[in-house]
């Protein structure tokens, strides 16, 4: 076998192993540009870089939120090159914020493309500044366009791959997916969105949004996170140096986040701070609907269904074999704020489990009105219920109560209040002056004022930082990561924003029931008797045993 003959196989088995390996056409033939000499530089792939490759190659929903300057066009831009190379009949469309970056992107395949050898790519058949078109057998074709953005986005295409690049800054973000998604979904195409955490940007809000109903995993979209620890060569005081050479410390953290909450946090500065930053740990739990047993007064029954307005974590424990029922006293506790009902602000409230410090249930609605939303208080408070050892002599029984319910007294909230008396629902009370000074009354629910904001916010800020229970409730740290102290003072979501805090005021509320019982119950020890107490960890599916 000649020498030509053998050049021939050795670049035959070269592009088999290009055609199969991303990563080896990236360690193998992927050159870019060196910042500093403007000179071209073999890749070196970092390990975060290697690490978010399966994904891009196997994900057909992917988001990456990162920091600045970690070579991430760079390696997609390699990766839709390699792509087209491969494939005929495949479209790759990339939307860049203007004109300039879109020509930018498309520079930078060039730059890769002009330093691979002839034979391991198809012919050229176009190549302008926002377009690059090969031609493969049988005059089929692979395209890469390279687009400013548009309102229209993908519209009138089918596109293979959909790149979003700096969604951020993209005040037509959400415009662009939407339009371009029912062509991605014909083609069975990829969408990848990456972006940084400009919070300043008019595409953040949907950034943020899609990235943030990843973490709860209703949208079906991989996300990665890249810190600015992601860059190897950066020094451990690298953000101090920042801000150091006078760069604002919010805008350093802006541009360099070291975690999510961080770089998903509110723009001025969260209420809640790093207190965020440990609560990952998300699930979905079980939705459903809670309905009193037919024929009975104090039964309820949780019935599954994904409409449902209540979501479930940890089923309550339950009576096993008969044991001495004072063992439970005061285990749950549940708060609520209360809504209008009309389809606008949420009425929520959640459950904590006091042994275990964690908020095990939720229950959220805007369509239901400030009576119907003490039945389902009760419901709730029943379900989570207390027992009462009420055994005369050595017949052993236990009575079921409500859990304590304590809920903000809003406009609507009194008349929430007002039903729950009626139910004899177990409710926090304050004992106060009277209007006249002569004496003291009680009042029921927690006041709705600034002041009591604060110390509603304060306690749960604490909770943050020091419950060692797991926070499920992805939406509930979404909002606690924009809630702000405003420039007057005032506690609440940030402005701008399309987002609430009524579950940061339910969850609130709910430590308040918490903290009115006391210290959490100690460990749970079985009496001489002998019972077992058991749950269902809804996060996991699995019986939990507590003993």
């Amino acid at each position: 076998m000649n020498n030509a003959a053998i050049d021939l196989k050795s670049q035959i088995d070269e592009c088999r192993q290009v055609w199969q390996s991303f990563l080896y056409f990236l360690n193998e033939y992927v050159w870019i540009e060196n910042k500093q000499t403007k000179a071209a530089m073999k890749l070196t792939l970092w390990p975060a870089q290697v690490g978010i490759i399966t994904e891009m190659i196997g994900c057909l929903l992917l988001i990456i939120l990162k920091a600045r300057q970690l070579g991430l066009t760079w390696l997609t831009a390699a990766y839709v090159l390699w792509r087209s190379i491969r494939h005929p009949l495949h479209l790759t469309v990339v939307i860049s914020v203007n004109e300039d970056l879109s020509i930018e992107f498309l520079d930078r395949i060039y730059f890769i493309l002009d330093r691979l050898p002839t034979w391991l790519y198809p012919p050229i058949k176009t190549r302008t500044k926002q377009t690059l078109e090969f031609l493969h057998y049988e005059g089929t074709t692979s395209t890469i366009k390279s687009m400013p953005t548009t309102e229209m986005g993908a519209q009138s295409k089918t596109p293979n791959i959909l790149v979003m690049d700096e969604t951020c800054m993209n005040r037509m973000a959400s415009s662009i997916f939407n339009s371009s998604l029912p062509g991605i979904e014909a083609a069975k195409g990829q969408v990848i969105v990456i972006s940084n955490s400009i919070k300043t940007g008019p595409g953040w809000g949907w950034t943020r949004d899609l990235y943030i109903a990843s973490m709860r995993g209703v949208n079906g979209f991989k996300r990665i996170f890249l810190p600015w620890k992601a860059h190897p060569e950066r020094p451990a005081d690298f953000r101090e140096r920042m801000i150091n050479s006078g760069m604002d410390p919010l805008d350093v953290a802006e541009h360099y986040p070291a975690s999510e909450a961080e770089a998903l946090a509110a723009a001025s500065g969260g209420y809640f701070g790093d207190t965020l930053v440990r609560h990952k740990d998300f699930a979905e739990g079980i939705r459903g609907r809670l309905h009193l047993v037919k024929g009975q007064k104090k039964e309820v029954e949780f019935k599954e269904d994904k409409h449902g307005p209540v979501r479930i974590w940890r089923y309550p424990y339950e009576l096993v074999d008969g044991w001495d029922g004072t063992y439970f006293t005061h285990k749950y506790a549940i708060g609520s704020d209360v809504s209008e009902g009309l389809g606008q602000t949420f009425s929520t409230g959640y459950v904590i489990d006091r042994g275990r410090d964690e908020l095990v249930a939720k229950v959220k609605s805007n369509h239901v009105d400030a009576v119907e939303w003490a039945e389902q208080l009760y419901l709730l408070a029943l379900y989570y219920g207390d027992f009462r050892d009420v055994t005369q002599e050595r017949n052993f029984r236990v009575e079921r109560m409500t859990s304590l319910v304590c809920v903000e007294v809003t406009g609507s909230g009194q008349t929430t209040v007002k039903e729950l008396i009626k139910k004899k629902a177990n409710q926090y009370v304050r004992v106060v002056p009277d209007k006249v000074g002569s004496g003291l009354t009680k009042q029921y629910g927690w006041p709705e004022s600034q002041t009591a904001k604060y110390e509603l916010a304060g306690d749960l800020k604490q909770y943050f930082k020091q419950t060692k229970g797991t926070v499920y409730d992805a939406e509930l740290i979404d909002q606690a990561s924009i809630f702000i102290r405003n420039e007057t003072g005032r506690l609440g979501h940030e402005e701008g924003v399309n987002k609430y805090d009524d579950d940061v005021i339910g969850a609130g509320l709910t430590i308040q029931a918490s903290l009115f019982l006391g210290a959490g119950p100690e460990k749970i020890i079985p009496p001489v008797t002998g019972w077992r107490g058991r749950q269902l960890d809804a996060s996991r599916k699995e019986r939990v045993w507590a003993a």
